[in-house]
């Protein structure tokens, strides 16, 4: 009986362990819980079909060993990947998820485009449907993460920007998609941006077409 025990035992760590290489299709190819399906999910921007092209070498080897590593090295090739999560459904099923880079913007660099996050971080471009309303980035911008930032905090309208323009002496226009056109000065224009959110919703204004606070404690109207 223990030598028919140790005999099942022996059979069982030779499955788990054990996997075949066919040169042939130059890959491993496990018998113990082999990866029939890959699932990729949480990505709006991705071309999954590549990606998953990209991890066929995943393909029968098993669900137990594979090498997590691997997988990373692939997916940190696409710049929207911020992070990704696996999990593994039993018996072949392994599931990747896909947290994005989120842009709030697109940044126009001479013949070169950008997209950009409300941290400054920069993404390859690849033209998609999804973000073709991003507000343009104009100029070698240094603290659009900050502006971005402060434009939240204000509760500023997002979605009503059509463009930022950055000028070398650290300041930014703003045009909104109702071609008006708002000047701020360098520094210290938090409390404008609140101030900004009553007046554009004021009627009284409608009329005005630029918005220029350049001068401190000033606003001029053309």
């Amino acid at each position: 009986m223990i030598l028919k025990k140790k005999f099942f035992l022996l059979v069982f760590f030779f499955i788990i362990f054990s996997s075949y290489n066919f040169k042939a299709q130059k890959k491993n190819f496990s018998i113990f819980f082999p990866i029939k399906e890959i699932t990729i999910k949480g990505s709006n921007a991705l071309d999954i079909e590549k990606l998953k092209a990209e991890l066929e070498f995943l393909r029968n080897t098993s669900l137990f060993f594979f090498k997590e590593e691997e997988i990373i090295k692939v997916t940190q090739k696409y710049s929207f990947i911020s992070s990704i999560q696996l999990k593994k459904k039993y018996p072949n099923t392994l599931k990747i998820l896909i947290s994005e880079k989120v842009p709030v913007a697109t940044e126009i660099n001479g013949k070169k485009k950008y997209y950009i996050t409300k941290n400054g971080k920069k993404i390859n471009h690849v033209e998609l449907k999804i973000f073709e309303d991003l507000p343009l980035i104009f100029g070698k911008h240094k603290n659009f993460n900050f502006l971005f930032s402060e434009l939240e905090k204000s509760n500023f309208k997002i979605n009503n920007i059509k463009a930022f323009y950055y000028f070398e002496i650290g300041r930014w226009d703003i045009v909104l998609k109702n071609k008006k056109i708002i000047k701020l000065p360098k520094e210290n224009y938090q409390n404008i941006l609140t101030e900004l959110n009553l007046i554009l919703n004021n009627s009284k204004f409608s009329k005005y077409r630029v918005f220029d606070y350049r001068i401190k404690d000033q606003l001029i109207l053309q």
